[in-house]
Protein backbone atom coordinates (compact mmCIF):
# COMPACT_ATOMS: atom_id res chain seq x y z
CA UNK A 1 0.00 0.00 0.00
CA UNK A 2 1.25 3.29 -1.08
CA UNK A 3 0.14 6.27 1.60
CA UNK A 4 0.35 9.68 0.60
CA UNK A 5 1.29 12.16 3.09
CA UNK A 6 -0.64 15.46 2.57
CA UNK A 7 1.01 17.98 4.29
CA UNK A 8 -1.71 20.05 6.35
CA UNK A 9 -2.53 23.41 6.04
CA UNK A 10 -4.23 24.41 9.15
CA UNK A 11 -7.25 25.74 7.68
CA UNK A 12 -9.40 24.35 10.15
CA UNK A 13 -7.43 26.16 12.95
CA UNK A 14 -8.34 29.45 10.52
CA UNK A 15 -11.74 28.71 10.30
CA UNK A 16 -11.92 27.74 14.45
CA UNK A 17 -10.44 31.73 15.02
CA UNK A 18 -12.74 33.17 12.61
CA UNK A 19 -16.55 31.47 14.22
CA UNK A 20 -14.22 32.61 17.41
CA UNK A 21 -14.31 36.36 16.73
CA UNK A 22 -17.60 36.18 15.59
CA UNK A 23 -19.00 34.05 18.46
CA UNK A 24 -16.70 36.98 20.42
CA UNK A 25 -18.91 39.93 18.30
CA UNK A 26 -22.16 38.34 18.79
CA UNK A 27 -21.59 38.05 22.37
CA UNK A 28 -20.03 41.72 22.96
CA UNK A 29 -22.95 42.74 20.85
CA UNK A 30 -25.87 40.84 22.98
CA UNK A 31 -23.95 42.34 26.07
CA UNK A 32 -24.56 45.88 24.62
CA UNK A 33 -28.06 45.64 23.70
CA UNK A 34 -29.01 43.84 27.26
CA UNK A 35 -27.04 47.22 28.73
CA UNK A 36 -29.29 49.46 26.68
CA UNK A 37 -32.37 47.66 27.09
CA UNK A 38 -31.57 47.77 31.00
CA UNK A 39 -31.30 51.26 30.80
CA UNK A 40 -34.33 52.14 28.93
CA UNK A 41 -36.20 49.87 31.63
CA UNK A 42 -34.98 51.94 33.89
CA UNK A 43 -35.92 55.18 32.41
CA UNK A 44 -39.10 53.92 31.82
CA UNK A 45 -39.66 53.43 35.52
CA UNK A 46 -38.44 56.55 36.27
CA UNK A 47 -40.79 58.73 34.34
CA UNK A 48 -43.57 55.98 35.18
CA UNK A 49 -43.09 57.25 38.86
CA UNK A 50 -42.61 61.09 38.10
CA UNK A 51 -46.01 60.53 36.21
CA UNK A 52 -47.70 58.90 39.22
CA UNK A 53 -46.17 61.30 41.41
CA UNK A 54 -47.91 64.59 39.29
CA UNK A 55 -51.05 62.56 39.28
CA UNK A 56 -50.90 62.44 43.24
CA UNK A 57 -50.57 66.37 43.33
CA UNK A 58 -52.99 66.78 40.56
CA UNK A 59 -56.10 65.15 42.88
CA UNK A 60 -54.25 66.15 46.18
CA UNK A 61 -54.84 69.48 44.69
CA UNK A 62 -58.47 68.76 43.19
CA UNK A 63 -59.76 67.51 46.37
CA UNK A 64 -58.10 70.50 48.48
CA UNK A 65 -60.44 72.89 45.74
CA UNK A 66 -63.51 70.70 46.62
CA UNK A 67 -63.81 71.13 50.12
CA UNK A 68 -63.05 75.13 49.91
CA UNK A 69 -66.47 76.16 51.75
CA UNK A 70 -66.20 79.58 50.26
CA UNK A 71 -64.03 81.91 47.68
CA UNK A 72 -61.09 82.22 48.37
CA UNK A 73 -59.33 85.49 46.58
CA UNK A 74 -56.84 84.76 44.70
CA UNK A 75 -53.70 87.28 44.00
CA UNK A 76 -50.55 87.59 42.35
CA UNK A 77 -48.14 85.57 44.87
CA UNK A 78 -50.59 83.06 45.50
CA UNK A 79 -50.33 84.01 49.69
CA UNK A 80 -53.96 83.96 50.19
CA UNK A 81 -54.40 80.05 50.62
CA UNK A 82 -52.18 79.30 47.73
CA UNK A 83 -54.45 80.23 45.22
CA UNK A 84 -52.63 82.68 42.26
CA UNK A 85 -54.25 84.96 39.74
CA UNK A 86 -53.99 83.67 36.04
CA UNK A 87 -50.64 83.45 34.57
CA UNK A 88 -49.31 85.82 37.53
CA UNK A 89 -46.17 83.29 37.82
CA UNK A 90 -45.09 84.01 33.91
CA UNK A 91 -41.31 85.69 34.92
CA UNK A 92 -42.02 86.72 31.05
CA UNK A 93 -45.40 87.05 29.98
CA UNK A 94 -44.56 88.74 26.28
CA UNK A 95 -43.21 85.46 25.02
CA UNK A 96 -45.40 82.19 23.94
CA UNK A 97 -43.70 79.75 26.60
CA UNK A 98 -46.04 79.07 29.24
CA UNK A 99 -45.23 79.79 32.65
CA UNK A 100 -45.12 75.91 33.48
CA UNK A 101 -42.39 74.95 31.15
CA UNK A 102 -40.17 78.24 31.87
CA UNK A 103 -40.09 77.80 36.41
CA UNK A 104 -37.31 75.66 36.99
CA UNK A 105 -36.90 73.07 40.10
CA UNK A 106 -35.85 75.72 43.05
CA UNK A 107 -38.95 78.22 41.65
CA UNK A 108 -41.43 74.99 42.51
CA UNK A 109 -39.64 74.25 45.61
CA UNK A 110 -40.18 77.60 46.64
CA UNK A 111 -44.00 78.39 45.64
CA UNK A 112 -45.58 75.16 45.02
CA UNK A 113 -47.83 73.41 47.10
CA UNK A 114 -46.08 70.25 48.44
CA UNK A 115 -48.40 67.10 48.59
CA UNK A 116 -48.25 63.76 50.10
CA UNK A 117 -44.83 62.44 50.14
CA UNK A 118 -44.38 59.66 47.45
CA UNK A 119 -41.71 56.78 48.02
CA UNK A 120 -38.89 56.61 45.78
CA UNK A 121 -39.17 59.89 43.87
CA UNK A 122 -36.35 62.03 44.28
CA UNK A 123 -38.59 65.08 45.43
CA UNK A 124 -42.06 65.51 46.58
CA UNK A 125 -44.60 66.52 43.98
CA UNK A 126 -46.18 69.60 44.20
CA UNK A 127 -48.74 71.47 42.64
CA UNK A 128 -50.26 75.01 41.87
CA UNK A 129 -53.66 76.22 42.07
CA UNK A 130 -54.74 78.98 39.37
CA UNK A 131 -58.30 81.24 39.40
CA UNK A 132 -58.97 80.90 35.71
CA UNK A 133 -62.55 82.77 35.64
CA UNK A 134 -65.20 83.48 37.64
CA UNK A 135 -68.28 82.85 35.36
CA UNK A 136 -71.25 84.45 37.26
CA UNK A 137 -74.31 82.97 37.09
CA UNK A 138 -77.36 84.96 34.44
CA UNK A 139 -81.06 85.11 35.92
CA UNK A 140 -81.86 81.27 34.64
CA UNK A 141 -78.75 79.81 36.96
CA UNK A 142 -78.88 79.99 40.50
CA UNK A 143 -80.24 82.96 42.33
CA UNK A 144 -79.54 85.43 40.02
CA UNK A 145 -77.72 87.19 42.12
CA UNK A 146 -74.58 89.01 40.56
CA UNK A 147 -72.37 86.91 43.19
CA UNK A 148 -73.22 83.42 42.36
CA UNK A 149 -71.57 81.53 40.31
CA UNK A 150 -68.64 79.13 39.71
CA UNK A 151 -65.08 79.62 39.82
CA UNK A 152 -62.63 77.59 36.94
CA UNK A 153 -59.74 76.71 38.49
CA UNK A 154 -56.35 75.50 36.78
CA UNK A 155 -54.17 72.70 38.37
CA UNK A 156 -50.38 72.53 37.53
CA UNK A 157 -48.92 69.89 39.57
CA UNK A 158 -45.13 68.74 39.16
CA UNK A 159 -43.58 65.23 40.22
CA UNK A 160 -40.19 63.84 39.65
CA UNK A 161 -39.26 60.12 39.38
CA UNK A 162 -36.56 58.80 41.52
CA UNK A 163 -34.12 61.07 39.90
CA UNK A 164 -34.75 64.86 39.51
CA UNK A 165 -33.84 64.14 35.66
CA UNK A 166 -37.52 62.73 35.38
CA UNK A 167 -39.87 64.98 35.39
CA UNK A 168 -43.85 65.30 34.80
CA UNK A 169 -45.80 68.17 34.55
CA UNK A 170 -49.84 67.24 34.74
CA UNK A 171 -52.88 70.13 34.40
CA UNK A 172 -56.77 69.81 35.13
CA UNK A 173 -59.01 72.02 35.44
CA UNK A 174 -61.85 72.12 38.27
CA UNK A 175 -64.90 74.16 38.44
CA UNK A 176 -66.40 74.75 41.54
CA UNK A 177 -69.56 76.74 42.76
CA UNK A 178 -70.05 79.15 45.35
Amino acid sequence: MNMQIKNQTGAALIISMIILVLMTLLGLSSIRTSSLEEKMTANLRDQELAFQAAEIALRDAEKRISGFANEHIATQDGNNENIWTTNAMDATPTNATPWWVERNEAWWNANGVASVNVENVATPPRYIIEQLVFDKDNAAMGTGSPVDGQIYYRITARGTGGSNQARVLLQSTVIKRY
